[in-house]
């Protein structure tokens, strides 16, 4: 009963406010540093302020193909997947009517798996061992930054463009996405 109470008053309070968001789009992702490129798919829920920012935590994915440049396998093609999440800061920006610019800035972690094959010959004590490896798995922290272009609908449809950039500890700038944006304020 304590639940349903609850859940009632969650309802109740949050309904019509159009304080939460809920964006997605699917796209182009292109790593700037090796120039390999894929499809992009992110998910993207937000909670505007009563001073006009937004909070916003994104969880993207990207899958790459891409040829292996040196070693056993050079010249093979092989796959490198990112799953990356951002938690970042954006403020709407009305241009006219019902068009809007949101810029946003944030912080990012990326978790890649680069699948890249290797074959080595250890001698150890007068024996040779052969040593393969395949996957590496890393994590990468940096900065996001984004500008989304959205018409917001009367009924809180939101259809727009978003160009998202990063920029990774250590690396610099790496990646840029460009995708449609799907989303919906309630």
């Amino acid at each position: 009963m304590f639940f349903v109470i609850l859940w009632i008053s969650i309802l109740t309070l949050f309904s019509q406010s159009g304080n939460f968001t809920i964006r997605t789009g699917a796209g182009y992702y292109l790593d700037t540093y090796s120039m390999d490129d894929g499809p992009i798919i992110w998910l993207e829920g937000g909670y505007k302020f009563k001073t006009g920012f937004n909070l916003n935590g994104r969880l993207s994915m990207t899958y790459m193909d891409w040829i292996i440049r040196d070693g056993t396998f050079k010249d093979y093609k092989t796959i490198s997947l990112r799953d990356m999440i951002d938690l970042t800061f954006s403020r709407s920006i009305n241009i006219g009517g019902n068009n809007y610019l949101e810029p946003g800035v944030g912080f990012k972690l990326k978790k890649e798996f680069l699948l890249k094959p290797d074959v080595a010959i250890i001698t150890q004590s007068g024996n040779n061992i052969l040593s393969t490896s395949y996957s590496n798995r890393f994590y990468e922290i940096g900065f996001t930054f984004y500008l989304d272009y959205y018409y917001h609908f009367k009924n809180n449809l939101l259809l727009g463009l978003r160009i998202d950039s990063n920029v990774i500890w250590a690396v610099g700038f790496e990646g840029l996405s460009i995708s449609p944006l799907f989303g919906f304020r309630f």
